[in-house]
């Protein structure tokens, strides 16, 4: 026989889980993070004071038109993995959008890199997962060899894509030396880092004696300082760009944990890279810019072919994403021919 107690309920809950108790941690939570918000702020507008007085090496810039006739390349990948029973199909898809800018307007032709891949999944998702980035990877970096004809050559993403390193992995050893080669070779390249989360302008920040930032996210802070910014200086409309934030002052200092891997890749490819920020106006995205030389120049061609409101910042890395898109259907028809060319060929060895 088995007895079973219960003990007293108030208003349904457990005697552990009193709503009154839930609603004044929740209220305390609000409390600490308003707290938290309020003094990031505070410190936001003594970095936005410095930036706008000239005290900071940061510098908030007004980004003009590139004038002359120019020729600005975008490069964009993407992949698609189709798991079926044993193995997986990978389908990846490089693309190179060519923007002509001369004196009869702007031409945009396209380029575009595929290969395809099978492999068992003997050695788990995570191993299939890796190798079909790196085929994406290693198309987008055989693209960008192409572009000497460009004047200036936006990617995706970051420069040092993947940011991590295995001296036990000897195909990402091998596709680091090919884009390592391929990026040392042109100053022209300029990545334009849509979604970052590795923390650059807050080790700068901390670096420079704001330590109360260590907490904070990346993103958060620099549309923030964005917005401060273009109040002081009363402009809304134009592109602006903050840095520039030289990597090696980040990697020679005592820098936050999310840079460690990224750091590792950093020391590994032993180029000089400086990053910083770019938005088209007030209303548009921020995007993180990667370059490996700091020449305010090159921003002129981002505000060229810049489009407000889009996550891609311009015109060229919007297509460049468009048609490189691989899609579900693409990938199904693909895995149609193959396993039509399966069936096929025994009675071709027959015949």
């Amino acid at each position: 026989m088995i007895a079973l107690s219960i003990g007293k309920r108030d208003n349904n809950y457990g005697e552990n889980l009193n709503s009154t108790d839930i609603l004044n941690k929740i209220k305390k939570l609000a409390e600490e993070e308003d707290e938290k918000a309020r003094k990031v702020d505070a410190i936001l507008s003594l970095v936005a004071e410095d930036i706008y007085y000239g005290n900071s090496d940061l510098e908030f810039l007004e980004i003009n038109n590139a004038r002359n006739p120019h020729i600005a390349c975008a490069v964009d990948g993407s992949k698609y993995q189709l798991d079926v029973g044993d193995f997986s199909l990978i389908i990846a898809r490089a693309v190179k959008v060519k923007g002509i800018s001369g004196e009869k307007g702007k031409r945009i032709p396209p380029d575009i890199k595929e290969d395809v891949k099978l492999e068992d999944n003997y050695y788990g998702e995570d191993k299939v997962g890796k190798d079909a980035i790196l085929l994406m990877l290693t198309l987008e970096t055989e693209i960008l060899s192409s572009c000497s004809d460009c004047d200036v050559v936006f990617i995706d993403g970051p420069i040092i894509d993947p940011p991590t390193y295995d001296d036990n992995d000897e195909d990402l050893k091998k596709f680091h030396e090919i884009r390592k080669l391929t990026i040392s070779t042109s100053d022209k390249i300029i990545g334009i880092v849509k979604r970052f989360a590795q923390r650059f302008l807050i080790n700068k920040l901390i670096n420079d004696g704001y330590a109360q930032l260590i907490e904070a996210r990346e993103s958060y802070i620099v549309q923030n300082l964005f917005f401060k910014l273009r109040q002081k200086f009363e402009d809304y409309k134009n592109p602006r760009f903050l840095g520039w934030i030289s990597w090696d002052s980040i990697f020679s200092s005592n820098y936050t944990t999310d840079l460690a891997g990224l750091g590792k890749a950093y020391k590994k490819y032993n180029i000089k890279l400086y990053s910083g920020y770019f938005q088209q106006n007030a209303i548009s995205p921020v995007a993180r810019i990667d370059v490996l030389s700091p020449d305010n120049n090159k921003l002129a061609y981002i505000a060229t072919w810049s489009y407000p409101g889009i996550t891609e910042v311009t015109i060229l890395n919007k297509l460049a994403d468009d048609i490189s898109n691989v899609s579900k259907a693409e990938a199904e028809a693909y895995l149609n021919l193959l396993i039509s060319a399966r069936k096929t060929l025994p009675m071709m060895r027959k015949a």
